[in-house]
């Protein structure tokens, strides 16, 4: 796929604009651990990291079979993933912005370029954590795929938002964190950009903005 003139820029939220991966991990380890306190917590922690990108129905089940519990705690998942929403309600302020979203956001802003967001983060939490780190204002639309019976990579939530806006799919790229991602991406016919902020010392976003304020960049002028 050739490189083109982007007005379009699509954000997944967790562990793309916002430092989740620990906090979320813990949490499905306090929660599983609540359910079976002999279930190992710092193994849960790592199979989280291994598994991120998934929903978090899908994650629980994974990590359960992968613990041997599933035959267990399936009937108690919805107890389960209610204790975790509560948990990331009541610990929302956890999930903070990495070092450079706020300038990424405002540079794009002023070059004119529409930012949309398009997660597997029901919407409920979506909203708390945009709120939190007062982000939703640089969105001119945010999209939680499983609260619309999708999740990725199931391209329709992001077909859709490209039907909607009217636009050629070479003006759209999409920035995520996963393999999850990039199938994503890759299903909608859009170009992607995937990284690890962990591996870049949570600070990729300011690195870019760096990059783009030092020298012109192909579509800013």
């Amino acid at each position: 796929m050739t490189t083109s003139f982007k007005n379009y820029f699509v954000f997944d939220l967790d562990d793309t604009l916002v430092d989740g991966r620990h906090f979320c991990g813990e949490t499905i380890a306090r929660v599983i651990t609540h359910f079976d306190p002999k279930a190992d917590f710092y193994k849960i922690v790592k199979l989280h990291e291994e598994k991120h990108g998934l929903v978090i129905m899908d994650l629980y089940n994974e990590i359960l079979r992968d613990l041997g519990l599933h035959s267990k705690l399936s009937t108690k998942l919805d107890e389960m993933l209610a204790m975790d929403k509560e948990i990331q309600t009541e610990d929302i302020e956890k999930l903070k912005i990495f070092d450079g979203v706020i300038d990424i956001f405002e540079f794009l802003k002023a070059h004119e370029k529409k930012v949309y967001m398009c997660t597997n983060r029901m919407e409920s939490l979506l909203r708390l954590a945009m709120k939190h780190n007062d982000i939703e204002k640089y969105f001119d639309k945010v999209v939680s795929c499983v609260d619309r019976g999708f999740k990725k990579p199931d391209p329709t939530c992001l077909t859709e938002l490209i039907k909607e806006s009217g636009a050629k799919k070479d003006e759209f790229i999409y920035f995520g964190d996963s393999i999850v991602d990039s199938d994503f991406a890759r299903n909608a016919g859009i170009e992607y950009l995937i990284f690890d902020q962990y591996l870049n010392d949570k600070n990729i976003f300011k690195k870019l903005i760096n990059m783009f304020l030092e020298e012109k960049i192909n579509g800013f002028k």
